[in-house]
């Protein structure tokens, strides 16, 4: 849809988003937040537009999403109000026109901002789907067996096999989605993820693997999960052999495991570094992040600050990765004075991961803001993920190291380019 940034006209583009989201599906409850931000956000460019200035907005479903993008050409908008940490005033009048942009970001689940060639601004926001969550105290039969097959599952296979693993594995070797079989169903249908199983002879299920494109050339994978003990074994390097197999032909250069269980065999892999989640009831346990190279690596670019330098040659160098390094540099030009920040929360571990949404010269206060408020809340674990393809993410890392946070693991290609995570090791957790 294009349209004018008129506030009368406000109706048609908030019903041509909710009449979308219920084509694609969605909850009339999901349907109406969705709607709601839209209107925030329509609101507030009208509020800054000039006149007869249009906008085009789009909706695009994904199944277990529906995503709406804002084309809108101004050279450069205001987005602080969309950092959870943002606290507008209702008696300053200067800051009330930011209060809708702080409501839509509630009322959706990720944000995205990217400048668009020519001048102007893509504005995305994501809303996912509702899904009942699965009870653990629900009780599933398991049945050993001694011969099998490796398939891909059927919808109700694939379900029942998420409540088996949900039942047998703690919540750190899982990802979140596996909390909700409906959403993991979806995100297969749709071609999110893609799984396979171990099955008996009956129908029986014993073990499986999921996994995902994490980037253009990386395919994250969960497991090998092994819900009986006749599956273990043999039965799971067959599994994972199959898995691998899949991908022979595909464009895959990495093959990456951030979440492994005991059955992944770790002399196939090579470590990428360790990652600490904090539990209040265990202390800390560490998870290693896990890479194999599917391919020869024909190389790319990075764009690296200073003080990371030393560590990220080190890091190539040990996984002999082919890499040109560009350092970032600041030669006094005029940067932007808000920073912006999306989190993923996972309660049920205590754990947050921050990822730039916009770089802006208060990074060191932001990050101080996001820290204190998950430390409020009982969160002492957090990490920060970069792109080093993207130069201005890599203006975050001063600010990082500032507020205590070490460069823990490089994903190949993990993102657009390779992904650095950070976690944040204060002195007070």
């Amino acid at each position: 849809m294009k349209i004018y940034a008129d506030l009368s006209l406000l109706p048609a583009v908030t019903s041509f988003v909710e009449n979308y989201s219920k084509a694609s599906g969605f909850p009339d409850t999901d349907c109406m937040a969705l709607s709601l931000a839209t209107e925030e956000i329509f609101a507030y460019v009208n509020s800054i537009s000039e006149p007869d200035m249009d906008i085009e907005v789009r909706c695009e479903a994904g199944g277990y999403f529906v995503k709406v993008d804002f084309l809108i050409p101004l050279p450069d908008i205001n987005l602080s109000a969309f950092n959870l940490t943002s606290n507008i005033s209702l008696e300053d009048e200067s800051e009330l026109e930011q209060l809708g942009l702080m409501l839509a970001s509630r009322k959706t689940d990720r944000l995205q901002v990217l400048e668009l060639p020519g001048g102007g601004i893509q504005l995305t926001l994501l809303k996912e789907k509702t899904y009942p969550e699965y009870d653990k105290k629900e009780s599933i039969s398991i049945s050993e067996f001694d011969t099998f097959t490796i398939r891909r599952p059927d919808s109700e296979e694939l379900k029942l096999f998420i409540m088996m693993v949900s039942q047998k594995y703690e919540d750190i070797l899982m990802p979140v989605n596996f909390r909700y079989p409906g959403k993991v169903l979806d995100m297969f249908s749709w071609g999110s993820y893609d799984a396979l199983i171990i099955a008996g002879p009956s129908g029986q299920i014993g073990g499986g693997i999921l996994w995902q494109w994490s980037g253009p050339k990386t395919v994250e994978f969960f497991g090998p999960y092994i819900v009986v003990n006749s599956c273990k074994g043999d039965a799971n390097q067959e599994l994972l052999d199959s898995f691998i197999g899949k991908l022979g032909k595909s464009r895959a250069v990495a093959l990456i495991n951030r979440l492994p269980t005991e059955e992944l065999p770790r002399e196939q892999f090579e470590p990428l570094g360790v990652l600490n989640i904090f539990r209040k009831e265990k202390g800390y346990e560490t998870l290693p992040t896990y890479f194999r190279q599917m391919q020869e690596d024909t190389g790319s670019s990075v764009w690296i600050h200073p003080d990371l330098e030393d560590y990220l040659r080190q890091k190539y160098d040990s996984l002999v990765l082919p890499r040109d390094i560009r350092l970032i540099r600041d030669f006094g030009e005029i940067q932007r004075p808000d920073s912006v920040l999306s989190a993923d929360i996972d309660r049920t571990v205590g754990c947050a991961t921050l990822k730039p949404i916009r770089w802006g010269q208060d990074a060191d206060s932001n990050l101080r803001d996001h820290i204190a408020l998950f430390k409020e809340e009982g969160i002492n674990t957090v990490f920060f993920e970069m792109d080093l393809s993207m130069a201005w993410e890599v203006f975050f890392a001063e600010a990082l190291m500032k507020q205590d946070f070490s460069p823990k693991v490089v994903i190949p290609y993990g993102g657009q380019g390779d992904l650095l995570i950070f976690q944040w090791e204060g002195k007070d957790q």
